[in-house]
């Protein structure tokens, strides 16, 4: 289980060219009396990670939540340099923020737990296929190494039963073309699982699907994925599942299947996580504050 101190401080991940998401979690933490500084994320991925943290202080010895925008694993290591080099320290490292970001590096730990999944190293459609047939016929689920694009459900992420090597490829390629450079390291192809549908968005189904926090390896929030009116279950049987992950802080989103039964579907870091519509970021903070 990871030993890494729970941080003291948040550094929000900014983008000035963007709508910011994360304004409300400042407030909630200055309400909670937590300090806040900002990374400006436009600096970073434009290759002065120095600039991006231009307010924060040039000495020190902060733990810091890194909360904002996904990043890849080498940004995120370029934002762990200049951390360093004013004398803080993230709180979760960039080796223990790819061990959840990543699908090939989680799903060793927790295949017993999730779909069926197999993965290329780069965007080779014709390879993703041959991927693919080890798993048996569609229906699969595509996304890249991070990412689906379920916003475009039956484009993009969604390989039906009667599909051809032609619409497979084809899917992958809008699934590229939707990722563009943010596109990560290569095709993941998952089994399809029978998950209980439980309400439809405009991109297609939405099933009942929660989002777990952990943080130290405890289940410390639980709020359904969709803004459904449901009963929160009891899900501490699922923290032994949260040690099996080499991070501080990360999630995992768990769907009921059409049986009763319960899968995970995702893991991420717990930084570029979004919030459930039901999950006060107060209640969060709350919970990573008092597990110092």
């Amino acid at each position: 289980m990871p030993t890494s101190p729970v941080a003291k401080a948040i550094l929000f991940g900014r983008n000035p060219h963007q709508p910011d998401p994360f304004d409300v979690e400042a407030d909630a933490a200055e309400a909670l009396g937590v300090d806040t500084y900002q990374a400006d994320l436009s600096a970073l991925l434009s290759g002065n990670a120095a600039r991006a943290l231009t307010g924060v202080p040039e000495r020190g010895h902060l733990r810091l939540l890194y909360r904002g925008w996904m990043l890849t694993e080498e940004e995120y290591g370029e934002l762990d340099e200049a951390v360093r080099a004013l004398g803080h320290r993230l709180m979760t490292a960039p080796e223990q923020y790819a061990a959840a970001h990543y699908l090939p590096h989680w799903y060793p730990r927790l295949a017993g737990y999730t779909a069926r999944s197999v993965w290329t190293e780069g965007p080779d459609a014709a390879e993703a296929w041959r991927a693919a047939r080890k798993l048996g016929p569609p229906p699969y689920i595509l996304k890249d190494h991070v990412k689906s694009a379920k916003e475009r459900w039956a484009e993009a992420c969604f390989v039906p039963a009667d599909a051809t090597r032609e619409d497979f490829e084809r899917i992958c390629q809008n699934l590229l073309d939707e990722r563009g450079d943010r596109f990560e390291r290569g095709f993941v192809v998952r089994r399809y699982l029978p998950l209980k549908v439980y309400g439809r968005t405009p991109a297609g189904p939405a099933h009942l699907e929660f989002r777990l926090f952990f943080a130290q390896g405890r289940l410390v929030a639980a709020e359904p994925y969709h803004e459904f009116d449901v009963e929160v279950p009891d899900f501490s049987a699922f923290e032994p599942l949260g040690r099996r992950i080499p991070s501080p802080f990360f999630t995992l989103d768990v769907a009921m299947l059409e049986d009763g039964g319960w899968a995970v579907v995702e893991v991420n870091d717990g930084g570029v996580s979004g919030l459930p519509p039901g999950l006060d970021p107060r209640d969060l903070f709350a919970a990573l504050l008092e597990l110092r």
